[in-house]
């Protein structure tokens, strides 16, 4: 059957591209087959690589590895990663956001086996971004997560500026086989949020070599975390803080797989996901008509109801053919993003109408056409083809009419092997924006296997990122400020431009032992910068809408730069020991002068497990990480002004570093049985310590430690000790 071939037969001494081909034409495999090549990838090229000779730095987390973290969403799975920042600001709904190397989590591409998930509109505005990275399969559905921490625009567009996280989920098998898995998130102090999972997954044929099926499900229920405000700081618009609040998740997918001969493959994958969020208490956004702090009713609208949802529904199709010269792959996608719960406000209609406190509308529909061709060119050539089409739709019941863009992309890569062991991949995209026109971003890497132990490689990448839709609305494009705060875009935005440069030296003893280093640097021209342009100083055709308004505008540039070192040591035949650091830098620059980092991302970051297998049956780890101490504000303490300067008075620049132990491990019971406990934050570190300063409206202001609420959250607020457990039967 062409879903779940076993039969895979051993490369021979090829080229490395020819190789490479091989594993492209090969049919799909199980993933303890491809164990055998080394760790396999598919994220950096197109097709199967082994991660020390792909074409660009990326990690791998492991299915074994996912299980054991027991991650409540997408970015908790990655927070071990070197490059990688989980903690440098919380959206309101408690999730956390993905930066790598120290660009903002816009510039990370999301993708579920290879398939487009970001979105090109802002349809959770004001800070509810993050709740979007819990639209992700079940644990049970996913065999790895692959991460390339750098750019990879020339494959797959504008938003992989910083980097991308390919989830590559169970491929249909010939028999029938699942997993159903239960876990249990116990806090020891009530204050904290207690969790409960339940994962399903099943697959297996409906008719034996012809048409298989996949089915996916998962349910998560969060409790409400006590609030990080004091009663005396609660005003009657309620407030914010990183207190995650009482949440419910929903997930459900099926994928079926026919092989009407050994060389097609047709598909179809459906997904809807459904998550809810409490607000009752106002700690998302001001009830319509509510004074938060007392219960009274009052006149005005804010925007909010007392709860908020979002809902994705996804339907996807493709084609894989395997013809005599390559492998053509072709798919279609349409994803249709809500958010419900969030109102018209008074302050956005006039006087009297009849708009004010009804729903508002806030859904973006996106429609993707991609299709690419893996060919051999002779002996020393792998050349991947391939081009996108790509429309984002935006309904927004608060602007005047729906709005639309369009791009369409080609592109061409290809991997030529010099010699045995030197291999050059060059790639160029073309992107045609319907608003920007023309747009070329080339791509270059090099990768020298200097021995069997020992690879050197390096490149440089750049891209092109165009405005979301929201950004490019003349006029009205939200609201903001619990509903106080009108807010413009800015049609006169330009595309930011990057030019992206790493290094890397690996080695891998292949006895269990390895150890890598990366520089790198992003140059980042025209940054688009939220609030940078003031409607009294500059006023833009927008303005008419709100002249006291700011309104988002391209800088002069901005950059990172950075080291990443990993290592992993065998000890003795049942120890081994991983570590990770990162050290990264950043700057804003404005007519020539530095005015901040670019992002939240702290500059010494580390990571450290010691792994024991007891036994066949029985595995233990501790693991530590440090996280160092990261910006508070946006802007230099010299251009601080208002709130912010009232802020640092109390707290200072920096939110503080932290170093936190998790200790953990599992048992198999039996053959199909496997038991996890873990207990973070093992030494119960409190992250809940809060300052209160009066702004200059008058009102209390909560800030922490490790936090700052302001217009946005920066830091987070990591739970104290922690026990989870769980349950993962396989049948």
């Amino acid at each position: 059957m062409a879903y779940a071939n076993n039969q895979r037969a051993r490369i021979p001494a090829l080229r490395p591209c020819s190789a490479a081909l091989l594993l492209a034409l090969s049919l799909p495999t199980a993933a303890q087959e491809a164990r055998q090549l080394g760790a396999v990838v598919v994220s950096a090229s197109g097709f199967e690589q082994e991660v020390r000779t792909a074409p660009a730095s990326i990690s791998v987390v492991t299915r074994e590895a996912l299980e054991s973290k027991q991650f409540r969403d997408l970015a908790e799975a990655l927070s071990d990663i070197e490059g990688v920042d989980v903690r440098g600001a919380t959206g309101k709904t408690g999730g956390l956001n993905i930066s790598i190397r120290g660009l903002p989590s816009e510039y990370t591409l999301i993708l579920i086996d290879g398939r487009r998930q970001s979105v090109a509109a802002d349809v959770a505005p004001n800070g509810f971004g993050d709740a979007l990275t819990s639209f992700m399969p079940p644990l049970s559905a996913i065999e790895r997560i692959e991460v390339i921490r750098g750019p990879m625009a020339t494959l797959y567009g504008a938003d992989a500026m910083g980097g991308v996280v390919n989830i590559i989920t169970r491929k249909v098998a010939q028999t029938w086989n699942g997993t159903v898995g239960v876990e249990m998130g116990l806090p020891q102090d009530g204050g904290d949020s207690d969790a409960q999972r339940l994962n399903i997954y099943a697959n297996g044929p409906i008719q034996h070599d012809v048409l298989g099926v996949a089915v996916r499900g998962s349910i998560y229920r969060r409790g409400e975390a006590e609030r990080l405000r004091p009663a005396a700081a609660l005003g009657a618009a309620g407030g914010r803080d990183p207190a995650t609040p009482q949440s419910r998740q929903y997930n459900l997918g099926a994928r079926f797989m026919l092989t009407p001969d050994k060389d097609n493959d047709i598909w179809l994958d459906l997904e809807q996901n459904r998550t809810w969020y409490n607000n009752d208490d106002c700690r998302l956004g001001r009830i319509d008509r509510l004074n938060c702090a007392t219960g009274a009713t009052v006149a005005q609208s804010f925007g909010y109801r007392d709860y908020l949802r979002f809902n994705q529904d996804q339907i996807a199709i493709g084609h894989t053919t395997r013809l005599d010269f390559g492998v053509l792959e072709s798919s279609l996608t349409r994803t249709v993003v809500e958010t419900q719960g969030r109102t018209i406000p008074t302050d956005a209609r006039s006087a009297g109408s009849p708009d004010i406190g009804k729903d508002r509308k806030l859904e973006t529909t996106n429609t993707l056409f991609d299709t690419k061709l893996v060919t051999a060119l002779g002996e020393a050539n792998v050349l991947t083809v391939g081009g996108q089409w790509w429309k984002a739709e935006l309904e927004d019941g608060l602007l005047r009419k729906r709005h639309d863009q369009t791009m369409w992309s080609l592109f061409a890569e290809d991997e030529w092997s010099i010699t045995q062991s030197l291999v050059a991949t060059f790639g160029l995209r073309h992107d045609d924006h319907e608003r920007f026109g023309n747009q070329l971003s080339p791509r270059a890497y090099l990768v020298w296997t200097a021995s069997d132990s020992w690879t050197v490689k390096g490149g440089v990448s750049t891209g092109f990122k165009a405005p979301n839709v929201n950004q490019l609305i003349d006029g009205v494009n939200g609201i903001s400020g619990q509903g106080l705060t009108i807010n413009i875009g800015n049609p006169n935005l330009q595309p930011e431009k990057s030019v992206s440069t790493e290094v890397g030296f690996l080695y891998d003893n292949r006895q269990g032992s390895s150890a890598g280093m990366t520089v790198f640097r992003n140059d980042i021209r025209d940054k688009i910068v939220s609030g940078a342009g003031d409607c009294a100083i500059d006023p833009i055709s927008s303005c008419a809408a709100n002249p006291t308004a700011t309104y988002a505008l391209n800088q002069d540039k901005a950059k990172t730069w950075g080291i990443e070192l990993n290592g992993r040591v065998a000890l003795a035949a049942r120890w081994a020991l991983s570590m990770n650091y990162t050290w990264t830098d950043s700057e804003l620059i404005q007519d020539g002068e530095k005015v901040g980092k670019l992002s939240d991302t702290a500059e010494h970051m580390a990571n450290a497990q010691l792994q024991w297998s007891a036994t066949d049956k029985l595995n233990l780890w501790l693991r530590g990480e440090y996280r160092g101490k990261s910006r508070r504000f946006d802007k230099d303490p010299r251009f601080l002004t208002g709130n912010s300067l009232r802020e640092y008075a109390v707290t200072g620049e920096y939110i503080k570093d932290y170093t936190l132990f998790h200790l953990g491990g599992s048992y198999k019971y039996s053959k199909g049985v496997t038991l996890n406990a873990n207990i973070f934050n093992l030494f119960d570190k409190d992250f809940r310590n809060t300052q209160v300063y009066t702004n200059t409206a008058g009102n209390p202001v909560v800030t922490g430690d490790y936090f700052s609420s302001m217009q946005a959250t920066k830091g987070s607020v990591p739970s104290g000790r922690m026990l989870w457990v769980s349950a993962t039967v396989d049948f």
